[in-house]
């Protein structure tokens, strides 16, 4: 199984043809202000906590609460804590936002301690973009269907699957 990030870098970080399909890393996809988009997690089906991310240039609005962090906000949404639905709205000055896949990988590593043993720590690291990490984009009513794949290369591209949808005015 390719190493997809080395396809990426080779392709100078543009879409690449995979069996048949076109595969990304991220996705631009297009909003306007104010707009309202419904994110929804439709499964799921690797060993990693899975979850993606929307990067807004600018801020948006969750239940009443506004995300804002400087001149943008990157929102993460995890199989295990993130609702059916996700009612976002943007607020925004740009035409799109980011969209990718995300993983959680735990890493573990040793301490040396006074007594001669080692002490083992875990650490958790929130994982995009690399090894086999690359999106099938399907184009659907209102969004678009991700069909991902995290950093474990392999060919189902079913790591998370997920839909962000705008919803009309």
């Amino acid at each position: 199984m390719p190493d997809f990030s080395e396809l990426f870098e080779k392709a100078n970080w543009q879409p690449i043809n995979f069996k048949d399909n076109v595969v990304i890393q991220l996705d631009k996809f297009p909003v306007r202000n104010e707009e309202v988009l419904i994110a929804t997690i439709e499964k799921t089906n690797s060993d990693w906590r899975q979850g993606f991310c929307i990067d807004i240039a600018g801020s948006c609005e969750i239940d009443g609460q506004i995300f804002k962090q400087g001149k943008g906000v990157r929102m993460l949404f995890w199989e295990d804590t993130a609702p059916k639905q996700i009612k976002l709205k943007i607020f925004t000055k740009k035409e799109f936002v980011w969209i990718e896949n995300i993983w959680e990988q735990i890493n573990y590593y040793s301490l040396g301690a006074s007594s001669g043993k080692s002490i083992t720590k875990e650490s958790k690291s929130v994982e995009s973009r690399h090894h086999g990490a690359a999106m099938i984009v399907e184009e659907i009513k209102n969004g678009r269907r991700y069909r991902c794949n995290d950093g474990h290369p392999d060919e189902n591209f079913d790591d998370i699957v997920f839909t962000v949808q705008r919803i009309s005015k």
